[in-house]
């Protein structure tokens, strides 16, 4: 029996309708590893006509709409969450009293605080720079499990700067809290957990979203790319004002057919840990 063929713009309703119902899915049932499920939701029904129609690999991408690092996204809520909300609480309205009687808390927030005016003048994407390099040369790299004793601690911004130290997603939180302060929206930044693939480990960055483009600030470099400058970069998840989406690949492109963690959980970014 031939398979019946969708209309265009039924494709298009089926496709944003699938996208609905499988984000409605991964939050309410607390999914931290989306293939398996997005396999399952996607093949239920007729949503399955639209991501065969529109070259998806359906085992790794949720929704047809573009994401960060060349990636499709979809909604879902890492175990992380919860702590995440605390950090970007903790990130909101970082001042002295943060501190409390930390002298090199205070200090460093001090030298932040001077950065954060010295480039206040300075056109968006300049002061961002500035940002960028400020935190990397105020923290120094350290794995978690030498500075908190834990093999992944998410540090909020007052810890970072008590401690002086951290790493990768360490300095994307203290950057996020440093752009807050700058004045940069909360809503334009985001904290993506990925695959560094050229050298396979797992790695953190901040990016922010200026002019329909993805800025990325990472502390292994000064300068701030674009996403899409970062070919190596294969964003896994990504955390921001009150939203978390998992990230797959349209099939057929590079990163569609490589092996993923079995949990985002399990996920242990900046510790020098083989990927896979």
């Amino acid at each position: 029996m031939a398979r019946r063929q969708a209309s265009p713009a039924g494709r298009h309703y089926l496709t944003v309708m699938s996208g609905i119902l499988l984000g409605g899915f991964l939050f309410a049932n607390g999914i931290t590893n989306g293939e398996a499920d997005a396999d399952r939701a996607f093949r239920q029904g007729p949503a399955v006509i639209a991501a065969d129609d529109l070259g998806l690999d359906m085992t790794m991408t949720g929704t047809v709409s573009s994401g960060l690092f060349g990636s499709v996204a979809f909604p879902f809520k890492p175990g992380a969450l919860v702590r995440w909300k605390e950090i970007e609480a903790a990130a909101a309205g970082l001042s002295p009293e943060d501190c409390g009687e930390q002298a090199t808390c205070r200090t460093r927030l001090k030298m932040l605080r001077e950065t954060i005016d010295a480039a206040a003048d300075q056109p968006l994407l300049r002061k961002i720079e500035a940002l960028n390099v400020s935190v990397n040369r105020l923290v120094r790299y350290t794995k978690d499990v030498d500075a908190h004793g834990e093999l992944d601690y998410w540090a909020t911004p007052a810890e970072i700067l008590a401690l002086g130290k951290g790493d990768c997603e360490d300095y994307a939180i203290l950057k996020l809290a440093a752009l807050r302060q700058a004045g940069i929206e909360a809503e334009s930044m985001t904290l993506v957990v990925l695959r560094e693939t050229r050298r396979n480990f797992y790695h953190a960055v901040l990016t922010v979203a200026i002019d329909g483009k993805n800025y990325v600030l990472d502390n292994m470099r000064d300068v701030v790319l674009t996403d899409r400058q970062l070919p190596d970069y294969q964003a896994l998840y990504s955390l921001g004002t009150e939203r978390a989406y998992v990230h797959g690949y349209k099939r057929g492109s590079e990163f569609a057919m490589q092996k993923r963690p079995a949990s985002l959980d399990a996920v242990q970014p900046g510790e020098g840990i083989p990927a896979f």
